[in-house]
């Protein structure tokens, strides 16, 4: 009885899992991030299904959040994200609203986003080159 039950929550999820894949960011906990060709071990990386990229800092769970879309090239702040801390977060639609990135720079913005399936580059807000290496 109770290995029919675990059975078929297990289905359950996997069926909703397969249906919101778009949605869904799950961490990758292999994945490194640079900013100007140093280090930072203090992001978290989360993709999808699509290899978009979901950027939170993890010393601070309200502190900054950057989503790279292939579809938009656009880095911004997802307006509504929900995280289960470490594992994975789920937005809201496929493509969800973001805010764009406050630009501190002169002139006009230009992220340069290069997006592979190995790897994501984009310039920030603050005119940073950000590094990501996915595994």
């Amino acid at each position: 009885m109770m290995k029919t039950i675990v059975t078929l929550l297990l289905v359950a999820f996997l069926a909703v899992l397969i249906y919101n894949r778009q949605r869904v960011y799950l961490r990758d906990p292999l994945a490194a991030v640079y900013h100007n060709q140093l280090p930072h071990p203090g992001v978290e990386v989360y993709i999808n299904y699509s290899s978009d990229v979901l950027l939170l800092d993890s010393d601070d769970p309200d502190a900054h959040r950057t989503l790279i879309q292939a579809w938009n090239h656009r880095p911004g702040t997802p307006a509504r994200l929900t995280c289960v801390r470490w594992i994975a977060c789920l937005t809201e639609s496929d493509q969800p609203d973001n805010l764009p990135l406050a630009w501190h720079g002169k002139g006009k913005y230009d992220p340069n986003v290069v997006m592979t399936s190995r790897e994501v580059t984009f310039t920030d807000a603050d005119n940073t080159a950000v590094r990501i290496e996915l595994r």
